[in-house]
């Protein structure tokens, strides 16, 4: 079957800014990725905030988030592959019933007072091995829609829904976690992804027929991480990723400890919190996709991630709630200039053959976040969670620093679209 095309349905209003909805079909992904972020955000506040209660440990509730993350770094190239040699529709399809099996036995297991901590590693790890399928499959089908043109528009659309989710998503939990309990919200969860399920069967086939990805998997693997290797925007792109995943983002995982224990703040001031950076990423991804040529994207992309990881480290001095969120809504923003480009740039700096490995790689270095989540969770457990935070975003700003020194042919990146 021919991979899609961009199809162009008549302008909808809304100018440049929904300029990818101009063809025909991106509201199903759009609609489904929002519903699929939603969840995500939902039930890691969700597990956070049950862990924290049912053990008072700053490390449990970190390795929540080396359980959700960690099938990214293992599995992180072979679902690149995947991407490049299957019918990526049918990929997300699978990702939806997959994730809706492991919301429902989690539920099972909540909702009969039966839930230990082996079985959230075990079905969270599950969750995690659906977002490591989807994203490369997902990100590879909007090129494949939209081509490089309306590729920014559509990433920057497709991040709004998502910054939109982790906004609503943890208030949304810590409203839901008081009154219906965590089983409650893992069969809410389960049948939001049983909708995306049938959202995403409207959707055309997308496979790259002619792939040079149809020989033996090692040898097609090894080709890609060449390929990645000797381009030095998509190296760039990687190498500031590994950093901020590692020692950056892992913060997230403490929110929910310095809310509770720092800023002695209940489950919905705390979900308000985890939505701070939500807000600030849905402004930015907006004006990103109001943008009709957006030629310097790396830099974009550079700058975001220095406005990100800043703010990180001044959080974990704040000692009061209103400059915590303040802050973290900063963050937001530059997490929104460095996770718009970060896909965008190497969608479009890839061929056509390589894309999914490229992406696949690009899941390889989120995947170093759960090495950090399991660092900064031992770091709080020894040293409190401030500090822990104030380390790994103070070694992440170290690290960056040469590596943004050196990264001339991504800061120089140029293209239209």
């Amino acid at each position: 079957m021919d991979p899609v095309r961009p199809s162009r349905a008549r302008h909808p209003p809304g100018g440049q800014t929904l300029r990818a909805f101009y063809t025909r079909g991106f509201w199903r992904i759009w609609a489904g990725s929002m519903f699929w972020y939603s969840a995500r955000w939902v039930d890691m506040f969700v597990l956070q905030w049950q862990v924290l209660v049912m053990t008072d440990s700053a490390f449990q509730v970190a390795l929540v988030g080396v359980y959700r993350m960690a099938p990214l770094f293992f599995f992180g190239l072979v679902s690149g592959l995947i991407a490049d040699r299957f019918d990526r529709r049918k990929v997300l399809l699978f990702a939806q019933l997959w994730s809706a099996a492991a919301m429902v036995a989690l539920a099972a297991l909540a909702l009969t007072d039966g839930l230990a901590l082996w079985h959230l590693a075990i079905l969270v790890t599950a969750l995690g091995f659906a977002y490591a399928l989807d994203m490369p499959s997902r990100r590879s089908f909007i090129y494949d829609m939209m081509g490089p043109r309306r590729l920014v528009n559509a990433l920057a659309l497709d991040h709004l829904g998502m910054d939109g989710a982790k906004m609503l998503g943890p208030i949304l939990g810590g409203l839901l976690w008081p009154v219906i309990g965590a089983g409650g919200c893992f069969l809410i969860l389960a049948v939001g992804y049983l909708v995306n399920f049938f959202i995403y069967l409207g959707l055309p086939s997308s496979k790259i027929q002619g792939s040079s990805s149809s020989g033996p998997v090692l040898r097609t693997l090894a080709e890609g991480l060449r390929y990645v290797f000797h381009n030095p925007v998509i190296l760039g792109v990687l190498a500031i990723t590994v950093v901020l995943n590692f020692l950056g983002f892992p913060y997230q995982n403490l929110v929910p400890v310095v809310a509770k224990k720092m800023l002695e703040q209940g489950p919905r001031l705390t979900g308000l919190l985890l939505a701070a950076d939500g807000f600030g990423a849905m402004v930015v991804a907006l004006l990103i996709a109001s943008r009709r040529d957006l030629e310097h994207k790396g830099r974009v992309f550079v700058l975001g991630s220095v406005f990100f990881i800043v703010p990180v480290l001044l959080f974990s001095f704040s000692p009061w709630y209103l400059l915590s969120f303040v802050l973290l809504l900063i963050a937001g923003a530059g997490g929104a200039g460095f996770a718009t480009m970060q896909s965008g740039l190497i969608l479009i700096s890839a061929s056509d053959a390589m894309r999914g490995r490229a992406m696949g790689t690009l899941i390889l270095a989120i995947g170093f976040q759960p090495l950090g989540a399991l660092l900064i969770g031992i770091l709080a457990s020894a040293l409190g969670a401030p500090l822990a935070i104030a380390m790994t975003a103070g070694a992440g700003l170290l690290l960056l620093a040469p590596i943004l020194w050196r990264a001339t042919a991504l800061w120089q990146f140029r293209a239209t679209g």
